[in-house]
């Protein structure tokens, strides 16, 4: 959904991954709440929602989900520490993004 030269257009335009700052942070907090809990209320309307994946990843898909992204998106960055038992917390708190 985030490729802008192929994958289907789903949710309205396609930001791309490769400026995201959240994936080039010293922690993977925020986008794990994205990967889990989706986005609601985009910061513009063309954007479209981002489904919630809580329910349909385990915490092991989404370990290394973060962990592509963060080689493929910010390589230039150390990868993150205890990713899984960031995933568990953060799996437990309400959604609120």
């Amino acid at each position: 959904c985030h490729d802008s030269q192929s994958g289907p257009a789903l949710f309205g335009a396609r930001p791309s991954l490769a400026v995201n700052t959240s994936l080039h942070s010293d922690s993977p907090d925020n986008v794990i709440q994205v990967i889990l809990h989706g986005i609601t209320r985009p910061s513009a309307p063309a954007l479209g929602n981002m489904p919630a994946f809580k329910h349909s990843l385990n915490d092991q898909q989404v370990t290394d989900l973060l962990q592509y992204l963060r080689r493929q998106y910010a390589p230039d960055k150390q990868p993150w520490q205890n990713i899984t038992e960031k995933v568990q917390h953060i799996r437990q708190q309400p959604g609120h993004l």
